[in-house]
């Protein structure tokens, strides 16, 4: 996930953002960045799925097999949400990368930011569902899952704890955005740190929890 935050704010900060200045194109501010801030944010996100799958893989055996969360409907949402992660990773990296460098190659070609910005939406119209859909399948199962199973004690893991997943930390990241346009671009992967964190840390130290 370390991996997954350099590669979003590579991607994310200073590029694209809300803006209130009245020459701001669509109330956001257009920026050209340089594509290699992008090629290596792909190549992060794809190595990101990759070490995440065995993380997932590990965490997942671990409630079942020595948690027996099972027949759990909270743990069976959670388990979705981190399969379908593990390709949603790569593919948000590498999909939303495009869509900067389509408006850069607008902007090389015409040097015209109505018309650059529209070449970037009409990529995105062709990949918002699958985005849209990543984002209910993995950040909102994940949610639903993971403070499900702390909030019945499900896990050894303190309730106030259940506040820590990537739902969360986007909204703190909406105010770090009050500081500078760009800085909430690691907070949903940040949210997800955490959440694996938390249970590296409280799921392998207290035996005795276990059921």
């Amino acid at each position: 996930m370390l991996l997954a935050i350099a590669g979003d704010y590579l991607l994310g900060y200073k590029t694209f953002g809300t803006s209130a200045d009245p020459d701001a194109y669509m109330g956001i501010a257009w920026t050209v960045a340089p594509d290699w801030r992008f090629a290596v944010s792909s190549v992060l996100g794809f190595l990101c799925a990759a070490l995440f799958a065995v993380a997932a893989v590990e965490l997942l055996r671990v409630m079942e097999q020595e948690y027996h969360l099972g027949d759990s409907t909270f743990y069976k949402l959670f388990r979705i949400a981190n399969w379908c992660g593990i390709l949603y990773f790569a593919f948000i990296h590498i999909g939303i990368c495009m869509l900067p460098v389509v408006f850069n190659a607008g902007m090389a070609a015409t040097g015209d930011i109505p018309a650059s910005a529209g070449m970037a939406l009409r990529v995105l119209k062709s990949i918002a569902v699958p985005l849209v859909a990543g984002f209910i399948l993995c950040d909102g199962l994940v949610v639903i899952g993971w403070v499900g199973m702390v909030a019945k004690g499900q896990l050894p893991v303190p309730k106030v704890l259940a506040l820590c997943n990537p739902v969360t930390m986007i909204l703190v990241g909406q105010l770090l955005n009050l500081i500078s346009e760009g800085l909430d671009s690691g907070s949903e992967s940040f949210g997800w740190l955490l959440m694996y964190l938390i249970c590296a840390t409280y799921l392998t130290k207290n035996p005795d929890h276990r059921k």
